[in-house]
């Protein structure tokens, strides 16, 4: 788990997500050997969120130093975060475990394919963010929303939305690592509370969240997002995103038939 978290921040900091995708498969396969069936995967989901929030404010500190990080936008975006992020837990909470599980393989793999697909769409990239605001606003409620049902990052959906505005990626990149941060302190916060009262769950858990998961891989994210930022420049993202993707496959097909 330690080192999940660790690869996951580095990924993070390096392209501004990815976190999420190496942790909640880890946990996905290793809490149902520790933790009753039913709570088990939820008590996945929650944690990966509450470990998600140290790694992406570390890298969001160095992405601020770097100064690519885009202030209005990144105001705007705070409301549609706390209203999806906030609602995505509750939703969950009321998911059969089976249900839960599948939604989850099947963004899995949506995801790989997206990974693998360019961040850019240059027939689109003209565009000026103030004049969608009302559109910025509703996708990004429905990101929150979506993806903190499954327990991954919102930059997986956030950042290739924001390359079709007249954005650098790097900015993109920045803006969005911050806010992933605001997202997933909004969305423990929901986990914690939906999960409060739930029967089953093991002690050193608040809510949805096992604690001892949660600071064993803080640490580790904390370290490793600033590393990712510093690497940025030296290792091919092309590479990186194959990789992840493989992994997901992977990942979606062993949790699909465990």
């Amino acid at each position: 788990m330690i080192l999940a978290a660790g690869v996951g921040a580095f990924l993070v900091g390096m392209i501004g997500f990815g976190g999420s995708l190496v942790i909640l498969p880890t946990l996905l396969l290793v809490f149902p050997l520790l933790f009753d069936a039913d709570v088990a995967v939820r008590l996945a989901v929650g944690t990966t969120m509450a470990s998600m929030v140290v790694g992406a404010v570390s890298a969001g500190i160095a992405q601020t130093r770097r100064g690519a990080v885009n202030w209005p936008l990144l105001r705007f975006m705070v409301a549609p975060y706390f209203l999806g992020a906030g609602a995505g837990p509750w939703l969950s909470r009321y998911l059969s475990v089976d249900v839960l599980s599948v939604y989850i393989v099947v963004i899995l793999v949506v995801v790989a394919v997206l990974t693998l697909r360019r961040t850019t769409d240059a027939r689109q990239a003209a565009r000026e963010w103030r004049t969608c605001r009302l559109q910025i606003f509703f996708v990004h409620v429905l990101i929150g929303l979506v993806s903190s049902v499954a327990g991954i990052a919102s930059g997986l959906f956030a950042i290739p939305y924001l390359t079709r505005f007249a954005l650098p990626l790097r900015e993109a990149i920045g803006t969005s690592t911050i806010a992933a941060a605001l997202y997933s302190a909004f969305a423990t916060i929901g986990h914690m509370t939906a999960g409060a009262g739930v029967d089953g769950r093991p002690e050193w858990t608040i809510g949805f969240v096992y604690l001892p998961a949660f600071v064993a891989m803080s640490v580790t994210g904390g370290l490793c997002g600033m590393l990712g930022v510093g690497l940025a420049q030296r290792i091919s993202e092309q590479w990186l995103r194959r990789v992840l993707a493989v992994f997901l496959v992977a990942a979606a097909l062993v949790i699909a038939f465990r």
